[in-house]
Order: structure tokens, then sequence, then C-alpha cells
């Protein structure tokens, strides 16, 4: 049900065509760049030569195992798509050296281009193309809607960096974990020289930056993404940079509360957030026909914004873990100061006076990272987890508030305002939002980082190392989130110097920022009071209060269960749960929407049921089952295959 009402919200007016073109074997080519390189591709294709559109996908991962599934595959070509699936430059079969994305954009050599450029000229090809992928192949996917190929009519970027110096530098400091986990997993260990050498934002990173190029481009994009991915700035950042250069509605925004690697699923980190889970093939597949065949007709029906509002996941009532549709995002706001105080409280009003508080960093002992906007691996987890693991550590500042006497809905960029003093010339300052519950846990919201010598800038002109003898002040900007503070939590901050692997240990000593060598020891003071270190919340103004929205389903009696097999031949089991005693209709429909099947319609008991579908007389393809308690809807995809 809750599937169906996304899907809904999302694209309500457009039917899936029927399925009935089968794919054929796919074919190779190895398709030339301006430089006389070649890069190997995959195509996959109906069974005519009709000129059709293309959904072309770039990856860096090895076309042989990083596409599609042979199912899906068999869906885009029925649905009218030639499939196209490229290994990026210097990966496995395609040549040249791999550059970490630089050729995939508009500078001197620019592989997407030229890729489409080689498509539209197929006979198979129609003109159209659009591009797809998460990750890795999302920031191709950006680098290429940044270069603005006339034929690139549209593209979906999942969970992906659009600006390249602040996914390598958040803040100003190496994201550790992630660069150099992914750079060295790549086997591209060569590449990270080149990125240590340049820690300021320079000419080179604004040609690796989207929202730089926001005005030149024309296609239009679905931007998807998780509030606890490693990349929801990036996500955020050329959503909103595009939006504000739309002029005809070609950007729409999709997050929900999802880690990196487990998109659309409704479990993160220690938490299962209701109703989260959908399955994004469907609006990814309605937006590549909306502007692949509709020409954009109906665009303007649909919600500019969809995303899922977190919260307590036992206090639904308070006004989170629900869906959200909105024009854009975030919403309006009030921006609201909160204090810490020398007693450790997060208070409304600054402490009378001033006061310092006092913490000592050792390089050596930096604070472990856990969970946060991370992406999973050796050493390091992700999205919402217990901070109390941390609460011991004299390196790391907490602050919190009373338990709140009515919930907050939090929705924007959260940022830390910090007057501090050290006794090194350059330092780093951590900020993390939790959300503490009744029982006692503490569940990072979000984290960022801030380097001091960049306290006033990211270029190298704007570098400045500190003054052991003056207070000075940074602001820390954490990514962005959407959440409700229920009533009877604490809203908690807590700061300190290290948030590690996440981001790499500052040594200290105001040499070379990538320079970690010699690290010692610092001691930092924060200064507390009116004018003084304060946290600034993006409070939801009651104008726009929470409020259940037609997004979020009324409870169901009914709700099906996962089939098996699934692809099948020619049977499969289908499963569902009844929570209370229903009169149901069970249902099979063909993509064409017509009723193949009805396996079930009348009173049934609660508990688990199951039915088989023998689908002898039916055609290889899609099949959507459909669930039906008189109350509201279920609905799954199953693929048959001969």
């Amino acid at each position: 049900m809750q599937r169906l009402l996304i899907l809904l919200v999302f694209f309500p007016f457009l039917p899936l065509p029927a399925a009935e073109n089968p794919i054929l074997d796919k074919t190779s080519a190895k398709i030339p760049m301006r430089d006389g390189v070649l890069l190997d591709a995959d195509i996959y294709r109906p069974a005519d030569d009709l000129p059709r559109p293309v959904v072309l996908y770039r990856t860096p991962y090895n076309k042989e195992t990083d596409h599609l599934d042979n199912a899906t595959i068999q869906l885009v070509n029925q649905l009218g798509y030639v499939y196209v699936v490229q290994d990026t430059r210097g990966r496995f079969a395609s040549e040249g050296i791999d550059s970490l994305f630089v050729t995939d954009g508009w500078g001197a050599l620019q592989d997407g281009t030229d890729t489409i450029n080689w498509l539209i000229r197929q006979s198979w090809c129609n003109g159209k193309v659009g591009q797809f992928g998460a990750s890795a192949s999302g920031v191709t996917t950006y680098r290429s809607v940044g270069a603005a190929h006339p034929n690139l009519v549209c593209a979906v970027a999942i969970v992906a960096a659009a600006d390249m110096y602040p996914m390598i530098y958040p803040g100003g400091e190496l994201q550790k974990h992630r660069v150099e986990e992914w750079i060295e997993s790549q086997k591209s260990a060569y590449l990270l020289p080149f990125l240590f050498s340049m820690p300021y934002d320079n000419e080179f990173w604004r040609q690796m930056s989207l929202t730089a190029r926001a005005g030149e481009v024309t296609a239009a994009v679905l931007h998807v993404g998780g509030w606890y991915d490693c990349f929801i700035d990036g996500t955020i950042q050329a959503y909103t940079a595009l939006r504000n250069q739309d002029r005809a509605g070609l950007q729409r925004l999709i997050v929900g509360p999802w880690v990196h690697t487990d998109l659309g699923k409704s479990r993160a980190g220690e938490l299962v957030y209701p109703g989260a889970e959908i399955d994004l093939t469907w609006p990814i597949l309605q937006w590549f026909d909306l502007w692949l065949k509709q020409g954009g007709a109906g665009a303007e029906n649909f919600s500019g914004v969809t995303y899922y509002l977190m919260g307590d996941p036992a206090c639904p009532a308070d006004g989170g873990c629900t869906w959200i549709a909105a024009e854009t995002w975030p919403p309006a706001t009030r921006l609201t100061s909160l204090f810490p105080h020398p007693d450790n409280s997060l208070a409304a009003s600054a402490p009378a006076g001033m006061h310092v508080l006092s913490f000592d960093f050792d390089p050596a002992q930096p604070v472990p990272t856990v969970g946060g906007n991370n992406q999973a691996g050796a050493g390091i987890s992700d999205g919402p987890r217990d901070q109390r693991i941390l609460g011991w550590r004299s390196d790391v500042l907490e602050f919190a508030t009373a338990p709140l006497t009515a919930p907050w809905r939090i929705e924007g960029t959260v940022k830390g305002r910090i007057v501090f003093l050290s006794d090194r010339p350059d330092i780093d300052l951590t900020l993390k939002l939790i959300d503490v519950y009744p029982d006692g846990r503490e569940m990072i919201v979000t984290d960022g980082i801030r380097r001091a010598r960049f306290r006033q800038g990211f270029a190298e002109q704007d570098a400045a190392l500190l003054d052991p003898a003056a207070p000075d002040s940074l602001e820390i900007v954490l990514p962005p989130t959407a959440i409700v503070f229920s009533a009877g939590h604490r809203i908690k901050v807590a700061v300190s110097s290290s948030n590690y692997p996440r981001f790499e240990v500052n040594p200290n000593t105001g040499s070379h920022p990538n320079d970690r060598s010699n690290p010692v020891c610092a001691q930092n003071q924060i200064f507390l009071g009116a004018g003084m270190s304060r946290i600034e919340l993006p409070v939801v103004t009651a104008e726009t209060a929470v409020a259940r929205t037609d997004i979020q389903p009324a409870s169901a009696a009914a709700v099906l269960l996962p089939n098996y097999p699934n692809p099948f031949n020619p049977q499969t089991t289908i499963g569902y749960q009844l929570s209370e005693a229903c009169r149901v209709r069970l249902s099979v429909f063909n993509l064409a929407g017509q009723e193949v099947a009805r396996l079930q319609d009348g009173w049934q008991e609660a508990g688990i049921h199951s039915v088989q579908w023998h689908a002898m007389d039916q055609p290889s393809g899609v099949y959507l089952v459909r669930l039906n308690d008189g109350e509201g809807l279920s609905l799954q995809r199953i693929v048959l295959l001969k």
C-alpha cells in the first residue's frame, strides 16, 4: 500500500505501456572518444529495428556485473527503450586511464558527451537519451547533466555527489574513509597524491562542480537521496542549484530515511522507519516515460519534492515517520537558536555572563565514528546509532535540552556557530545533532566538521592559521535533515575535534593541510554566553506544522508478502498477511492494466495466507499483484521468465 501511494504521488497520470517487445541478446560496441580512446559498451534493445529512446548507464564498476538485473533489462526493453551500459575510461573493458570523473563532464575530454553523440547517430536511437546511475555512476550522470548535451533529455541521479571539493573535503577536512577506502578498493590509489595535493578550493574543483554549471543545464533531473547518505549534501545542493535556475519545472527530488547502501529500505542503522520502504524502479521508469515519450506533458501535476519526515518510530502521532509532498524543500522555517550552558544544558536563552569549557584533543586517540552520514565499511558504521558509547570521553562536550513538552519539527540545514580558542595554529571542530529518546538512547541525526584554517573560506587565499592568544569563531554546517523530535525527547549536540575514520585527524601543527606528520596535542576552549557559541535549528513554522497528508496511508488490514520464486516459470506462490478478518480481492494485472487472474475474492480470517498463480497461458514479462482489503491497496511487482 505504501509503495502504491508513493507511486501515485510521484506519477498519478502515467500508465505503464504494454509489455510487447522481447529483448535481443546483448551486442557490444567500442565507442570512440575525441582523443581516440575506445570505451566499451553493451547494448540491449527490443527485437524490432525501430528507433527508440536510449537509457544510458555509465559505470566504473564493470559493466559485466554492475548493471540492471536481467528481469529489469527485459522490462526496460519491453517498455520501448534501448538500454546501454558502458565502462568508463580506464575501467575494465574500456581503454584509457581512470581519471576520477574528470573526463566524464565538460572539460577538454568529455566522455559522456562523446558517448551520447555516438548513440544518437545509431539507427536504433530516435535522438533522445536519458541517463541514470547511483553512487559513482550517479556522479557520472551529474557530470553528463552539467555538460548540457542537447540530446540528454532527462536524467536520474541517485545518492551522488554533484560537487567534488565538498565531497572530498567537507568543511575543509579530508573525508578519509569515503575517499581513501573507495579509491583503494578501485585499485586507483595512484590518484590519492593528486587529491592530497589540492586541499584548497580552486579552479580545478570549480570545473568539477555541477552547481557552478547550473545555468547551462537543460535536462530534466530526478534527484534521489537518503537523509543518512554520505552524499546527501550533493543531492540537495544539485536539486537546489538547478531548481533555482529552473524555468520549466524540470527538477524533482525524492529523499527517504536511507543510508547509502540500503536505498529504499525501511531499516537505517539501529532504527526501522515505518512505511519507508519503496521500490524506486517505478518512479525512475516513469521519469523516463514522462520526458523521453511524453515530452514532459503532465509534469506540472507532480509534486516537486517527496520526502520522508523522520521521527521516533514509536511516536507517529507526533507527526514524524510520514511521507510529505511539497513544491519545494525545505518548507518555511524559523531559525531558532539554542545556547550551550556550562552545566551541559542546551536552552533557548544564553547563560548569564561568559563561561569557558575546555577539552584536550590527542590526535593519537581520536573520537571513533559511530553511525552518521557514512558509507558502511571496514571500521565504520552508518545511519542512526546510539552515541552513548562516546559519552565517557573527556574530549567530547555534550549539551542537551530538557525533555520537550511538544514535538519540534526541524527541516533544513543545522548550523553550529562556535566561539573558541586553541593553543595550536590549526584544529578541527566537529558537531553532531542527536535525538535523545526517553529510554536513554542517543541516536545521531546528522554530523559535520570544520577545519579552523578554513573558517573564512576554502580558497588558499582565505586560509588563516589561528592566533593562540585571540579567540575566534567558525561555522559548522551539518548535512541537511528532516526530523520530528517527539515530546519527551531531548535535543542534544556534541562538540569535539575528531570523528575518525569518517574524517581525517588534524595533527594540530598548522603545516600543509595534508601533512599529517608529527601530530601534537591541542588544548581547546569553547566560549559560552550571550553572543558566544550557539546552535541554529531551522524549525518549521506553525503555518506548515506537522500534519498527516494523503501520502500517509491509513492502516491496512492486508499486506502483501514477497512472492517466491521471483522471477518464476511458470508458477509462483503469493503470500499475504491479514491483521484482522476482512474481505480481500487478490488480482494479477499485466502492464497494460488488464486483469489476467483473480486469485482470491472473499472473506478471510486474520493470519498469513498464500495462493499459487499458474501462468502457463501468459507471456514472459512483468506483472503487478494487487491486494485490496476495502480500505487500501498493496501492490507488488513479479516477473515471469519463460
